[in-house]
């Protein structure tokens, strides 16, 4: 085969070169028939075969490059469009068949890419060259065929001349669908508000709960009497000291709020020093909210 007498060479000295030969002699076939056009019916293109050729070739053996060079060099245009599709080089397909005028190529090689915003360049192009025409039937038709495009985004492209009253269907339907939008959103908001005053009903809720435990109720960790000292009560009636809770929890903390425990812990000695009069500076940070900055750390 090629393959075993060419070895890893070029795309002439390998597994592809029959594919590559056989391209360029379709290719010359196209040309040959082109030249003759009374060899040919109608309704039949002459680049029909090496279209078809193409469209079935899922080969690793292909080389599309090559077959590109090639059919651009013979002025194959539906072949060249085709070809960069196979590339998924899609702009390049919609712009070779929009210069060639090829509107029906140039619309379906703008519906391949997945990406709708490619989508959409591809279908303003055609778009922007079409109105150039001032056709507005053809305007109003690649809007509604597009799937992609609104009136929105055609007013721009077409011509000074043309009055906008003969996009007046499009514009109505247009700010219908804006209107819809705005409902949905305004409904959105709506929905949004009632479940923040929930969360804030709740919270409040929350914190204005009151827990009644026993006195003789115990620590979890240490077992000693929860009240001797600073302590957490949980809604499930479970107690625990500040201090076993803290090594319980620490652990588990980032270290930027193990470095701010400790903080807090050194603010609230100062505070403890400057009551009992063994330090006579101010405390940076007030009581009040070392104490709540440490619950809401610990709790």
């Amino acid at each position: 085969t090629g393959e075993e007498a060419g070895g890893a060479g070029g795309s002439w000295a390998s597994g592809s070169a029959v594919l590559n030969a056989l391209v360029v002699l379709l290719a010359d076939e196209c040309v040959d028939r082109r030249g003759r056009p009374e060899a040919l019916p109608d309704d039949v293109d002459a680049e029909e075969d090496l279209v078809g050729f193409l469209a079935s070739q899922d080969s690793p053996m292909f080389d599309p490059q090559l077959a590109l060079r090639v059919c651009t060099e013979k002025g194959l245009p539906r072949v060249v469009v085709q070809l960069y599709g196979i590339m998924g080089m899609h702009e390049e397909a919609v712009g070779v068949a929009l210069q060639h005028r090829d509107v029906r190529l140039a619309k379906l090689n703008a519906c391949r890419p997945r990406d709708r915003r490619l989508r959409q360049k591809l279908w303003l192009a055609i778009m922007r060259s079409q109105a150039a025409t001032g056709d507005v039937q053809k305007i109003t038709g690649l809007i509604k065929e597009s799937q992609e495009l609104t009136v929105r985004d055609v007013l721009p492209l077409v011509p000074d001349t043309m009055t906008i009253d003969a996009f007046q269907a499009e514009i109505c339907e247009c700010l219908d669908s804006y209107e819809t939008q705005i409902e949905t959103l305004r409904s959105e908001m709506e929905d949004h508000r009632r479940a923040l005053k929930a969360f804030k009903d709740d919270l409040k809720e929350a914190e204005e709960r009151e827990i009644v435990i026993e006195e003789d109720s115990p620590c979890e960790v240490c077992n000693a009497l929860a009240m001797r000292e600073r302590f957490y009560v949980f809604a499930c009636r479970h107690c625990f000291h500040e201090a076993c809770l803290q090594d319980l929890v620490l652990p588990t903390l980032s270290p930027q709020q193990r470095d701010r425990v400790e903080a807090l812990e050194a603010a609230r000695i100062k505070h403890r020093a400057v009551a009992a009069g063994a330090d006579s500076g101010a405390p940076s940070i007030a009581l009040a909210q070392v104490e709540e900055e440490v619950d809401d750390i610990l709790a």
